[in-house]
């Protein structure tokens, strides 16, 4: 009889906690603006220094923190931070260098192969703006929702803390 008790009681909590999401590998969600602590911080394409670094930050720039992951900060990349897309997945280009994606879920990468790292993704009909074009690659303004990763201790959260 207390065997059938406390097997009840396992499922029950089973079934319980089933619908509870716990944090991914050290992952959370955020959504807050910090500020970068030094001249030269590096934006990375992943949570390491070993991943690509896709630009520099100045002292006292604004990043908006999305996520956390140990401690790594996934920021909203800034307009600086360029990514590229295969250009056979990009519409004809115009004169200003606008153009529209043409296909579904296409990847963005750290740099202009596939063996960079993935940044985003974008579909038809998003609109993309181009910086430059290298090996069939061109290079644009990260859209909206590409992310990056820089590290905490290169972060503060007050404008005024030094």
């Amino acid at each position: 009889m207390r065997f059938i008790r406390v097997l009840s009681l396992l499922m029950i909590a089973f079934f319980l906690l089933s619908g509870t999401c716990f944090p991914q590998d050290g992952y959370e969600d955020l959504s807050k603006i910090g500020f970068v602590k030094n001249d030269g911080t590096n934006i990375r394409a992943g949570d390491n220094v070993n991943f690509t670094s896709l630009c520099t930050l100045e002292k006292g720039d604004p990043v908006k923190i999305i996520g956390k992951r140990y401690s790594w900060y996934k920021i909203n990349l800034p307009r600086k931070a360029y990514v590229y897309i295969k250009s056979d997945f990009v519409g004809e280009v115009s004169e200003k260098g606008e153009a529209e994606v043409t296909s579904e879920r296409v990847n963005l990468r750290a740099g202009p192969d596939t063996k960079y790292a993935i940044l985003g993704r974008v579909s038809n009909p998003k609109k993309i703006y181009i910086v430059g074009e290298e090996s069939g690659w061109y290079k644009i303004f990260p859209p909206e929702g590409t992310s990056g990763w820089i590290h905490s201790s290169q972060l503060r959260f007050s404008i005024e803390d030094e």
